[in-house]
């Protein structure tokens, strides 16, 4: 049976109404939703982790912790461990978790502020725990009320009854437009030097900031501890002579032009730093980061050649002593960079040993990358030719994905027994893989 010729008509408009309506609803649901994720520090979505290759395994190892950040271990099945929002340091041995926190501070906690960055080093018979945090006079969370953070400080304290007693603070930094872009990953180099990664706080984005060099805003002040990867001894103190300059802050610059940044990771052949930096909506990086390096922001993200005002002379070298330098691979849209690590172990097989392994929050991903011989560059497959990975990863590419459904990866570490750790902050859950 055929309808008359107007009443089809009607039809069809009657069915690209509803599309029309559909299709602008899915529109604005999804720039709706979009606007949270961005105002929300991770993806918290839940899933079951897995790995790729046969050989390896998933084995829980701690779970109940409220927002787990970044953990260090004091020795075989014990380690310390952040809770981000609640400003507490947790203690976990043989997948116990302690009933009392070893510390419990005052933080801001809006997005990316909180617990940030735990490391720990042994003295004799002295044990320092190194804890970077958004400090606050009041209660968690005041800053959600309009209260500002006193700032984005760097302690020292020592390990004494299982308890973190005797606070020295080492570097007292701003916290304030933010709440974005703290950084605060730690890590010893191999100098015994702390190295911790500072972002811009924000600070490049908001109306009547104060822009600083460090920035490449060359009109700006010198320095004010954003936007660089920072270095002192453990005691606090500068190294040596500055290499960007001899006033502090700036000489306490190891690099800068740092957007955001939650991960470092010294190789232990060459003693290299690398970083993970995330670009606004794309253009997330892994660097080789030498002495004065440069990263480019705010000027620019990802490679250079993909922002069209780029000019390399707009950049601030603090005469020269201050050098640019492109990612080696880069994404072309933003998968929450986070933890980077290199595995000097072979407990998972001789294949990853000294091998790059990068986690991201968005996708509860890991990345596993070798190194060329000059463990200058990363080896990546033929169907990366232009470095730049897909998000979610290209089809062919998938050989660089070790495993994924770890619901927001915000740290991974090598344990003392040689496996790979992983902190979920999605599911309040430690993981570790190791052979079946």
């Amino acid at each position: 049976m055929h309808l008359p010729r107007e009443i089809m008509v009607k039809k069809y408009i009657l069915i690209i109404f509803v599309l029309f309506i559909i299709s602008n609803s899915t529109f604005y649901l999804v720039q709706t939703y979009g606007q949270k994720l961005r105002e929300r520090p991770f993806n918290l979505s839940v899933s079951d982790p897995r790995v790729f290759d046969s050989s390896l395994k998933v084995e829980q190892v701690a779970k109940g912790l409220d927002l787990p950040t970044t953990m260090a271990f004091l020795g075989p099945d014990d380690f310390l461990i952040l809770e981000k929002d609640k400003g507490t340091v947790m203690r976990v041995n043989n997948g116990i978790i302690s009933g009392e926190p070893l510390l419990d501070v005052n933080v801001a906690n809006s997005v990316e502020r909180g617990m940030c960055g735990i490391a720990i080093s042994k003295n004799r018979s002295t044990t320092y725990v190194f804890l970077y945090f958004t400090e606050i006079d009041g209660s968690d969370g005041d800053d959600r009320k309009g209260k500002l953070p006193e700032g984005n400080r760097l302690y020292r304290y020592e390990l004494v009854n299982n308890k973190l007693v005797n606070p020295k603070l080492l570097l007292d930094l701003p916290a304030t437009p933010g709440p974005r872009h703290n950084g605060g990953a730690i890590e010893f180099g191999p100098d015994g030097n702390i190295y911790v990664p500072v972002g811009d706080i924000d600070g490049s984005f908001r109306s009547g900031f104060t822009a600083t060099k460090t920035q490449n805003f060359e009109n700006g002040v010198t320095a004010d501890g954003r936007s660089g990867i920072l270095r002192i001894t453990q005691d606090g103190s500068p190294v040596g002579d500055g290499i960007l300059g001899n006033s502090v802050p700036l000489r306490l610059y190891y690099a800068y032009g740092i957007r955001n940044s939650f991960g470092l990771g010294f190789d232990p052949i060459t003693g290299n730093l690398w970083d993970t930096e995330n670009g606004p909506h794309e253009g997330d990086e892994i660097n080789l980061v030498h002495p004065g390096f440069n990263s480019g922001w705010q000027q620019t993200y990802g490679f250079s050649s993909s922002i069209k005002t780029f000019d390399s002379h707009e950049l601030v070298t603090f005469g020269g002593r201050g050098k640019y330098e492109e990612p080696k691979v880069a994404w072309t849209r933003s998968t929450g960079l986070t933890s980077i690590l290199f595995l000097g172990s072979d407990k998972l097989g001789s294949q990853y040993k000294n091998d790059m392994f990068v986690g991201d929050v968005h996708n509860g991903r890991i990345y596993h990358f070798k190194l060329n011989n000059e463990r200058n560059d990363i080896l990546l497959p033929k169907s990366l030719t232009d470095r730049l990975i897909q998000n979610p990863v290209d089809v062919g590419a998938d050989d660089i994905v070790l495993g994924d459904g770890f619901s927001g990866i915000t740290d991974l570490t090598v344990g003392p027994d040689g496996y790979l750790y992983i902190v979920s902050i999605g599911q309040g859950k430690v993981y570790r893989i190791l052979p079946k």
